[in-house]
């Protein structure tokens, strides 16, 4: 759906311009966001004097695209981590459902502490059984971690922004970069 035919379904509920309390009820967000997204600059506004004193006034059209962009990018989004974890499936075919820390080491390319590092902060999920850890019988093999949970941590936030990425992480991302664009291009989706 592009945005004059998503524009045409919604906008007869509103009038033409509205309140930034108006706005924060169309959009169900705080006043404060409301006050960030229009000091950032992605909903225009301008101020009128009214008999009540100066009010904000915002065209609907406006908080429409705002909300049109967001869903399109949210969509994209959601396609983007999909096929990652696809993507990554197809990477960790060949591990065990049970994966160790050395694993994680050889897939990933980082070092023990930073797995390990990761482990702590809770942000790679080990296998746990009432709170407590479950690891290897073997010493110095580590904690267990299973492949979902892996899958999880691959595809999330965190490791997708991690600056100082490894060569294997480089090399998979560039890899997976390339692997999506050529699907969105065949698609018909413009590089913008």
């Amino acid at each position: 759906m592009n945005f004059n035919e998503y524009c045409r379904s919604v906008i007869d509920r509103y009038p033409e311009y509205v309140t930034q309390k108006e706005m924060c009820a169309i959009l169900d967000i705080c006043k404060s966001t409301a006050y960030s997204l229009q000091k950032k600059g992605l909903i225009p506004f301008d101020y009128v004097s009214t008999s009540e004193g100066r009010r904000q006034r915002i065209k609907i059209t406006d908080i429409l695209l705002y909300q049109y962009k967001k869903m399109s990018f949210d969509e994209l989004e959601n396609e983007y981590t999909k096929d990652l974890r696809r993507y990554y499936q197809k990477q960790l075919c060949d591990f065990p459902l049970l994966l160790l820390v050395p694993d994680v080491i050889r897939f990933t390319g980082y070092s023990e502490t930073t797995v390990s590092n990761w482990i702590l902060r809770n942000e790679l999920k080990p296998l746990s059984y009432k709170n407590k850890r479950i690891r290897s019988f073997h010493r110095g093999r580590g904690t267990f971690i299973t492949k979902e949970s892996f899958l999880d941590f691959l595809t999330g936030l965190y490791y997708r922004s991690i600056t100082r990425k490894s060569t294997v992480h480089k090399e998979q991302a560039r890899q997976y970069e390339q692997l999506f664009d050529t699907f969105m291009s065949k698609r018909g989706a413009v590089n913008v």
